[in-house]
């Protein structure tokens, strides 16, 4: 009996080309989330993440010139997001205390670094602006730390807040307190249930607060 043929391999699905202008990138960077949330920064490339949305790797190219190019995005995005969570914080205690409305800022900023671990670890690992490549990146990170230090100074000139170092450096402490609970969370060194989030954060920044409070 004579052998017969081998059957012809499937055809590798066609990559695809449909996207909308804009589509692409945005999904691209969704791509790239995922993958930093399965395997970290460092555990993909730029045409994996365009493997994974079935587009040529040409057409990741024409949005992002390489993998640091796509990092830097998916930080600015992220740190938009934080500085419009820390904004939505106060604003909504218009006539709340100093020591209230920074706690909120608390609550915002760990809230957020712990829902959204992928963009955390880029955002805070290696700086990606170093060299100057990216300075876009800089204008949020800059806003969202200018929301903190603007609540500091305000308390201090309404007389509720010390900071006898100055309002950058006690933004600057606080923030360093905020920033460490928030890494002790994402990396569960310190486990807490999303309902118990909130209250985990006041309890733990309330003494740093306290101690910016102006003594009377």
């Amino acid at each position: 009996m004579a052998a017969k043929p081998p059957k012809p391999k499937p055809k590798a699905a066609p990559a695809r080309e449909h996207y909308h202008h804009g589509e692409l990138r945005r999904a691209l960077i969704d791509a790239a989330l995922e993958l930093i949330g399965s395997g970290g920064p460092e555990a993909f490339t730029l045409r994996e993440a365009a493997r994974r949305l079935g587009v040529n790797h040409r057409a990741a190219y024409r949005h992002f010139a390489d993998k640091e190019t796509l990092l830097a995005a998916v930080a600015e995005q992220g740190f938009w997001a934080l500085l419009g969570a820390a904004r939505e914080a106060v604003g909504a205690l218009p006539e709340a205390t100093p020591e209230a409305r920074l706690l909120a800022i608390g609550r915002a900023y760990v809230r957020f670094c712990a829902m959204n671990p992928a963009h955390f670890r880029v955002m805070f690992g290696a700086r990606l602006n170093e060299g100057g490549r990216f300075p876009a990146l800089e204008v949020p990170i800059a806003e969202a730390f200018e929301v903190l230090q603007r609540e500091v100074a305000s308390g201090v000139e309404a007389g509720a807040l010390a900071a006898g170092t100055g309002p950058r450096m006690a933004a600057l402490s606080l923030w360093s307190a905020m920033h460490g609970l928030a890494t002790l969370i994402v990396t569960r060194r310190i486990a807490v249930r999303k309902e118990r989030l909130a209250s985990t954060v006041d309890t733990l920044l309330e003494p740093t607060v306290r101690g910016l409070v102006a003594k009377r």
